[in-house]
This record gives structure tokens, sequence and C-alpha cells, in this order.
């Protein structure tokens, strides 16, 4: 159970708070920043959290009167502010300066509060103050590329502000730069006795490199020497998110097997990759009930997608924990998980047989045959959602 102290913004502040900003006179940015608003905003996030889980905010600056967006960066516990600039932007020399002082404001704040511009030509990192994400120079193709890349550039850098404001609750405040920038750890869970499962991994991990700030971990590169075998994979797949790359000698594979239920016990974001060629003779039911996206070993090209969902999943698991540090402090008998339970989630929750437990989730709620299972096997556990269990808990 994630036990966490809440902190900024106050009882009524929004978990994640995301304003994107852009000049009047643009013509491409009102585009981009409405798919900002359409994946950010959506449902998928807002599950998480019950009702909102990120507030999207477009804001149009700039024209006859120079408005300037103000930004309260007390409305949420995360508070990020995407400026997309161009040579309409630029221009402004007030509207400029204003964006310099947001900089300025977002500093002051914490690491928690950004402002991260959005380069969409060269004019516009002109003064600037802060380091640009550099859509124009990216090559990635056409619009759509280029949006993909700027979405998980941003999912990443939201999930370090998220991480950060998680950590600071805990009262972890030395060394904040150094703890900001660390990367997020991406465990390649795989089977080396068939010719697909080393490939695949061997090509996300090059994709992650050369194309992400996310840090990959593959056994054959990055055990340490010296360095119990057991130990070393257990740290890196609890202070990580998995990957499991779900070949036809997956589920036959001991160490596979272990690396699932490992993360599975740890509650760490999880992802299927599906390279089955041919067949499984038995299915490993505990690397289900996560998000599955298909690759084969012979498109590396699909490493972009597994990269985006992974992505999605720590950033909604993170807006889940940025929930129950503020509705979970305090809770007792209460196990919470980021994804829908399976009766694996009370087989690693210790002491989840004696009395009365509750297992709280995001929504949906889970299906009525599934819940009977936890009736039937499990009578003194209740599975809700979130919102249930508040309502439950404020009679």
């Amino acid at each position: 159970m994630h036990q966490r102290q809440q902190r900024g913004g106050g009882p009524a502040a929004a978990p994640f708070v995301l304003h994107v900003v852009w000049h009047t006179g643009s013509a491409d940015a009102p585009r981009v920043a409405e798919e900002l608003r359409a994946h950010f905003g959506s449902d998928r996030y807002n599950r998480m959290a019950g009702s909102v889980g990120v507030t999207a905010l477009l804001r149009e600056a700039g024209g006859p009167e120079s408005a300037q967006p103000a930004v309260d960066w007390a409305a949420g516990q995360v508070v990020a502010v995407v400026a997309l600039l161009d040579q309409a932007f630029a221009a402004d020399a007030r509207l400029m300066r204003h964006l310099n002082g947001l900089a300025a404001q977002a500093e002051q704040a914490g690491f928690a509060s950004r402002l991260f511009p959005v380069a969409l030509d060269e004019s516009a990192l002109a003064n600037l103050g802060v380091q640009a994400l550099r859509w124009h120079r990216w090559p990635d193709g056409d619009h759509t590329g280029r949006t993909g890349r700027l979405i998980r550039e941003l999912t990443h850098e939201f999930t370090r502000m998220q991480r950060h404001w998680l950590a600071s609750g805990q009262g972890r405040r030395d060394d904040e730069l150094r703890r900001y920038r660390e990367k997020i750890q991406v465990f390649l869970s795989h089977s080396k006795h068939d010719q697909h499962g080393e490939a695949a991994a061997k090509a996300i991990r090059d994709w992650l490199n050369d194309h992400s700030a996310l840090a990959s971990f593959l056994d054959v590169d990055d055990m340490v020497a010296g360095v119990r075998f057991d130990a070393a994979i257990e740290d890196a797949i609890r202070h990580g998110v998995l990957v499991a790359i779900y070949t036809d000698s997956y589920s036959s594979r001991e160490w596979c097997r272990r690396e699932a239920l490992l993360a599975k016990r740890h509650g760490v974001p999880m992802l299927v990759v599906d390279c089955l060629q041919a067949e499984d003779e038995r299915a490993f039911p505990y690397v289900w009930n996560v998000p599955v996206i298909r690759m084969d070993a012979g498109q590396p090209n699909r490493a972009a997608a597994v990269a985006s969902a992974l992505l999605d999943e720590v950033f909604k698991d993170y807006l889940w924990q940025q929930q129950i540090a503020h509705h979970g402090q305090g809770a007792t008998r209460t196990v919470f998980t980021a994804r829908l339970p399976e009766l694996a989630t009370a087989a690693v929750s210790k002491g989840i047989t004696d009395g009365k437990w509750a297992i709280v989730h995001p929504e949906p709620p889970l299906a009525k045959e599934e819940k009977q299972l936890f009736t039937d096997l499990l009578p003194n556990v209740r599975v809700s959602t979130l919102s249930e269990w508040l309502k439950g808990a404020q009679r």
C-alpha cells in the first residue's frame, strides 16, 4: 500500500494541471495544442483518479492587447506549462519576457512545477533561459511523427515531476536536481531460448538508447560483477518498470516467470509486448491483466509504439500514487493497486486473509464474473474502485 504524505496545492488541488500556451498569430501551434489536450486530457488518465486525473487548459496569448496568461502554481500537486514557440511568439517581446518570468516562478516553486518550451522553428530559441524541446529539428517525418515524439518526451518529463512530488512527500530534499534527472529504468524481461526474444529485446533497447531518455536493463549487458544475480534482478525490477517480451518460450523459462511475478509483487508498471510466432504450450497467467502491444521481432520500428505505451503506463501509475498520497493516507487493511486486481493481487499482499480487507483500484469497476471469484475465494475482501471506496469511507 502506498502511504505518502500530502504536500503542495492544498486538499482541493488536482493531481496534475497542464497549461498549453501559444501565440494567437501562430499558424501551426493551435493544432499541436489541441492534440496535446486530446491526449493528456483523455479518459484513460481521468480513470486513474476517480474523476479528473489531468486538468488540461489551452491558453492563447499575445495579439493586439498582448494578453499574458497567468499560472496558479498551487492549483495542482504537479503543474506543467507547455509553451509552443514560433516566430510569432518570439517576435512578441512583452510575451517573451512574461514567459521567462513564468520559468523563474516555476524554478522558485520547485521541480513539481516546470515550464517546457517547445521550439516549432529556429527563431523560437532566441532569448530563452531554459532548455527547449526542439520540435523543428526532429527527424521524425511528418506532423504526426513529431507529435508522437512530443507526447513521449513530455510524458517522460511529466513523470519526473510526479516522482519528485511523491519523493518530496517522504521528506527527501537532498540533491534534488540529481534525483529529478534520474532516468526511469526499463527492465526487458525476455527468453533467450528462441530466436525472437533476444532480438526483440535488443531492438527495443537500441531504440530507447537512441531515441529516448529512458534507461534500459538487459541482463546480458547490465549485470554488475560481484553482485548476486537474483538480488540485482529484483532491485532493477523493483525500482523500474517491466516490459515482458512474450515469445513462444517465455512461459517455459523459470527466470521469465520469476521476473513477471516480481513485477506483480512490487506493483510496478508493466507492459506485455506480444511477439508470439507459433504457439505457447502453457500461457503463464501472471504476465496478463496488463496492457499488451503487438510487435514482431522483425519490426524494430514498432519500438516507438512500445515506448509510448510504456510511458503511458508509468504516467498513469504516478497519477494513481498521487491520488493515494492524498486519499489513502492513514488507511489500514487496504491494498491500493494501480491496475484492475486479480487473485495474484491478494496472494502477494501479506496478511490479507486475516480479517476484513479492501482492495482499491482505478475505474472502471471489476467485471461481475471476476468480482465473483474474490467473493467465492476471499469473502473477507471487498473489491472496489477508488470512487466507491471513498463513498464508503464518507458514510
